[in-house]
């Protein structure tokens, strides 16, 4: 029989905060790599709209992926506040930078809502590291 006062699993901020870390640094990662590759392969510039999109992805969903690791169920939903978390930051930073556009926000929300739910997801049924 669990204790009257055991905190929930998953409860914390911190769970979103770390997702939401490892995400952006994988997503940087990405968007380092895929820079180096147009630089060393002389690709076209308008290779990098295609590229950012998908650094993107991989950021919502090992941000969602971390999400559903750490809160151990609800997975769908937690991968997708993470998610939605970026999607939010990024939104502030390029209307500060002056890149804001609604196709940003419409294709990158498509692309968070996809990634980070299906992040979660994996990150829950995934094997327990």
């Amino acid at each position: 029989m669990p204790a009257k006062h055991q905190k929930k699993r998953g409860s914390s901020p911190r769970i979103y905060l770390l997702s939401v870390i490892f995400g952006v640094l994988a997503g940087g990662f990405m968007t380092a790599f895929f820079s180096f590759l147009i630089w060393f392969l002389q690709l076209p510039v308008a290779f990098a709209d295609g590229f950012s999109a998908i650094a993107f992805g991989v950021c919502c969903l090992v941000s969602g992926i971390t999400a559903g690791k750490l809160k151990g169920r609800h997975g769908l939903s937690g991968g997708l506040k993470a998610a939605m978390i970026i999607l939010v930051v990024f939104a502030v930073v390029t209307l500060v930078t002056g890149n804001f556009s609604g196709g940003f926000v419409l294709g990158r929300a498509v692309t968070a809502v996809i990634c980070g739910a299906t992040g979660g997801v994996i990150g829950v049924n995934g094997k327990r590291v």
